[in-house]
């Protein structure tokens, strides 16, 4: 594979963010946006993707930088690839749009050598993908960057981290592991600092535990991320999800880091200025992903027989404001 042809499904603050970082790259070859509404589609061939570097209110002076990848439906993706042979299709879209049909398209854009690249929050979305896709062609990646969308074209990159790449198995022997150093090859040449990891589902979970502190209570106190652990009253809710989240890792049998504490708060003042995407989706009335996220610790803990209370408190109060947003309940 000396080449690389992404497709980034979905045009959310971090599609965008991937899409035009990759672009811009020169390396990838070639990128392409999948959108499910044909406004989007016209509005992105347009004008491009314009990204920014920094937040929202420091910059809204600078130029962004504008880059006009390829843009399909993600209907016509899946009838005819716009670029033949695609290596690597990144899912960005929230868990909820994993519906039978979407995975059927996944599917239909799929080679002899297409490689699904799920960057999803929360738990759950592999088990939807395996209903047709094979488990050994799924690679998970999870990212620490931080994006924040502020319109259909227009993205800003509110804070760096750091990308881990993985199979949901781990095999030295797989063909997976080729793929995942080159999509780390290209991810770097981007500008994402990138890693790959023998036990992708260990950080999947770690950042579970992450999103699902910093997630809703940033959407139900309508604050920036490091505005959180500056009021003492979040701050103690943080260190009871915290807490909650880390007991079920534990009954799990899955040893997290032992200074995630410390990670958390520094991913609060990295991204300081970012609005969660849990946010965000509330402020534009969308359906968020506090079932992905907090309501799959919550089940997962039903399983075992525990409960999380405070964890099941700010899953209620969530899907309340969520309902009141959106206009349903």
């Amino acid at each position: 594979m000396s080449e690389a042809r992404f497709t980034i499904v979905g045009a959310g603050s971090m599609g965008l963010l991937f899409a035009a970082k990759l672009a811009l790259s020169g390396h990838a070859l070639e990128v392409e946006v999948g959108v499910k509404r044909r406004e989007h589609k016209e509005a992105l061939i347009a004008e491009g993707i314009k990204l920014h570097d920094g937040n929202v209110d420091e910059g809204k002076d600078k130029q962004p930088a504008i880059v006009h990848p390829a843009i399909g439906l993600l209907t016509e993706l899946g009838q005819a690839h716009t670029l033949g042979q695609v290596h690597f299709i990144v899912l960005t879209v929230k868990q909820s749009a994993f519906n039978p049909e979407f995975v059927r398209e996944i599917r239909a854009m799929m080679g002899p050598e297409s490689w699904v690249v799920c960057m999803q929050n929360g738990i759950g979305h592999v088990e939807l993908l395996e209903l047709e896709i094979p488990r050994e062609r799924i690679l998970l990646g999870i990212t620490t960057e931080g994006a924040m969308k502020s319109s259909d074209v227009e993205t800003w990159h509110t804070g760096k981290g750091e990308t881990s790449l993985g199979a949901v198995v781990y095999n030295p022997a797989s063909p997976a592991l080729a793929a995942q150093k080159k999509l780390a090859e290209c991810l770097e040449r981007a500008g994402f600092r990138t890693f790959l990891s023998k036990d992708i589902t260990r950080r999947v979970w770690q950042k579970l535990v992450i999103n699902s502190v910093i997630n809703p209570l940033t959407a139900i106190l309508q604050v920036r991320n490091g505005q959180l652990p500056e009021i003492p009253s979040s701050l103690q809710l943080m260190r009871e999800l915290f807490d909650e989240a880390m007991a079920m890792a534990a009954a799990l049998q899955l040893k997290l880091d032992t200074e995630l504490w410390e990670q958390l708060l520094e991913v609060c003042r990295k991204t300081a200025g970012n609005r969660s995407s849990m946010l965000q989706d509330l402020q534009s009335g969308r359906p968020t992903e506090i079932e992905a996220i907090t309501g799959g610790l919550v089940r997962e803990a039903g399983k075992m027989g525990m409960t999380l209370q405070t964890h099941q408190t700010v899953y209620r109060l969530v899907k309340a404001l969520e309902g009141s947003a959106t206009g349903r309940d």
